[in-house]
Order: C-alpha cells, then structure tokens, then sequence
C-alpha cells in the first residue's frame, strides 16, 4: 500500500524516527538533527539525500527557535546574519567536499568517521562539563543577567581569546572575529 507515492511501511519508519528524535532530545533541550545523517544512512539512503536531509531538518527547526527567541528579545540580530553568512560558506565548502569524496568513492566511511568523532567529542564535552563543578557548565540561566567572565567556560574564554581580524562588536559589548 503506498500514500503520497511512498509505501506507508516506510511514512510509518520516518515519523516513528522523528517522534524519537523529538523525545528524547526534547528531555535534554537541543534538537537531534545531528542524528538525522547518519540515520538516514543506516536506512540506506545515498550520502548527499542523507546530509541535505540533515541540513532541511536543521533549517526547520532553526527557523522556529528563532521565530520563539524573538518574542522573547532574545536575538542579536547582527550576530544572527555573521552565522548565516559563516554557515552558508561552510555549507558550499561542505558540498564540494562531498562531491570530491563521493568522487573518490569514500563519502560513506568519511562522513561516519566525521559523525563518529564530533557525537564522542560533544560526548566527552559534556561529561567533563558535568563531572566538573556544580554541572551546569558554569553559565547563568537567569534570562535577565548579564554576562560575566566567570559565567563562560574555559573553551568559550580560549576561543574568544584569538584575536583575528577583522573584529566586530556584539550587543552586550563582546568582541568577536568576523
């Protein structure tokens, strides 16, 4: 039996994948699109449909915390437009990337190695970040708050620490490389 030209066996998979995805992220407050790729590749799909559909998700659901931030004053609209500008940039990189590895016939394995690495990283990330200290990363979670030196964790410090121009100035009077 098929709807929308798909067999319902199939529409059945993907909404239970996405009832899941939003469940157990939704628990920990962040989205799980980051599992929509290599999902998507365990199922079979070719390695490009798996990633642009990562990317579709990302931009859905980007779109609608952005739309609920708003309301709220809570988005630095000049920020906002540098990280669709960076983000752009690396899609393109991304993209040509993919196409040379597919090129090669090493897409699939580069791609999980990739996923691999980054979920252990942030993994490991966060299991430091909650064995160390009180376990909320050290960062306030008073909306009103400003923002104080010792409410930013040490990898934001280093990272905002290199100075590579040219640099611009945010709202809140933090200092960042374009």
């Amino acid at each position: 039996m098929e709807l929308f030209g798909v067999a319902v066996s199939l529409l059945a998979l993907f909404a239970g994948f996405g009832v899941l995805i939003g469940l157990l992220f939704g628990f920990f407050g962040m989205g799980g699109s980051f599992l929509v790729t290599p999902a998507l590749m365990v199922m079979g799909y070719d390695t490009t449909v798996a990633v642009a559909s990562g990317l579709a998700f990302v931009f859905a659901t980007s779109v609608i915390a952005t739309l609920k931030h708003r309301d709220l004053g809570q988005v630095d609209y000049k920020l906002g437009v540098l990280m669709i500008a960076g983000t752009t940039a690396g899609i393109e990189v991304g993209k040509i990337g993919l196409h040379a590895l597919q090129a090669m016939g090493l897409a699939d394995l580069v791609v999980s190695v990739i996923y691999v690495g980054l979920l252990g990283g942030i993994g490991a990330f966060i299991t430091y970040t909650a064995t160390s200290g009180d376990g909320d990363g050290g960062i306030s979670h008073d909306a009103d708050a400003e923002v104080d030196a010792d409410d930013i964790p040490d990898v934001a410090k280093k990272i905002q620490s290199y100075r590579v121009p040219p640099m611009m100035e945010l709202r809140g009077g933090v200092s960042v490389s374009l």
